[in-house]
C-alpha cells in the first residue's frame, strides 16, 4: 500500500494535454493528443525524476543515493511513529558503484540531518534511516504491487548493472525544523551529504 500510494506522488506527464491547436490537421492532431481516441493507450506510469546532486557513499560496499520524493508520513509498514513523532520518508534510487559489481543491500549507512535534530533527539528520535522497504526495480516499483517482493533491505543482495529504489524513512519530531533537510553518510568523519529538496506534508 505504501509503495502504490507514495510512488504515485509522481504521476505522469500531464504536458501534453494542451499541446493541440484548433488549426491543425486530425491527423495531427490525433498524433500529438494521445489518450484521445479510443484505441489509445494511456500514458505509463512513472517515477518522479530523480533530484541532484548524487550521493556517493563509500564503505565496504560502494553506491549512489539519488532522492526522488521526500515526504512526512504519520503511519508507516511496521512499528508506527510514536506520539509527537513523525517519519521523514524518501524515495531512494540506490545503484552500485561500479555498476558492474553487486552489493549488500545498504542499510543504516544514511542518515537524514536537519536545523533542529540535536534539540529535537530523544528516545524515540531516529538518528539514521530506518530499514525501510524492499529494494524494487522500477517496474516492480509501478506495476508490481503488494505482490512484488523485493529484495530485502537489511540481508539481501543488490544485483549488478541494476537500478533499485527503495522507500526509507527516520523518526523525527511533529514539530521539528526541517527546513534545508539533507541525506547525509551516517556516523562518518566528514560524511558527504546532499539537499533533501522539497517535503510533501504529512497527511492528516
Amino acid at each position: 500500500m505504501l509503495v502504490s500510494t507514495l510512488a504515485g506522488c509522481g504521476g505522469g506527464d500531464t504536458l501534453d494535454a494542451a499541446d493541440t491547436g484548433a488549426g491543425e490537421s486530425p491527423g495531427a492532431s490525433e498524433s500529438l493528443s494521445p489518450g484521445k481516441n479510443a484505441t489509445d493507450q494511456p500514458e505509463p506510469d512513472k517515477l518522479p525524476p530523480a533530484r541532484t546532486p548524487v550521493l556517493h557513499v563509500d564503505g565496504k560496499y560502494t553506491y549512489t543515493v539519488r532522492i526522488l520524493d521526500a515526504k512526512t508520513m504519520v503511519d508507516v509498514p511496521g512499528t508506527p511513529p510514536p506520539a509527537g513523532t513523525m517519519a521523514l520518508a524518501l524515495l531512494l534510487r540506490v545503484e552500485a558503484e561500479p555498476r558492474d559489481r553487486s552489493i549488500h543491500a545498504p542499510y543504516a549507512a544514511l542518515s537524514i540531518d536537519y536545523p533542529s535534530r540535536k534539540d529535537d533527539l530523544n528516545s524515540e528520535i531516529g538518528t539514521v534511516l530506518d530499514y525501510g522497504m524492499p529494494y524494487l526495480t522500477e517496474d516492480q516499483m509501478l506495476y508490481g504491487g503488494e505482490g512484488a517482493k523485493g529484495i530485502d533491505s537489511v540481508f539481501g543482495t543488490l544485483q549488478p548493472n541494476t537500478v533499485y529504489y527503495h522507500w526509507a524513512w527516520q523518526i523525527v519530531s511533529e514539530k521539528a525544523n526541517l527546513e534545508g533537510a539533507t541525506l547525509c553518510e551516517a556516523e562518518v568523519w566528514g560524511a558527504g551529504c546532499i539537499p533533501i529538496g522539497d517535503i510533501n506534508t504529512a497527511e492528516s
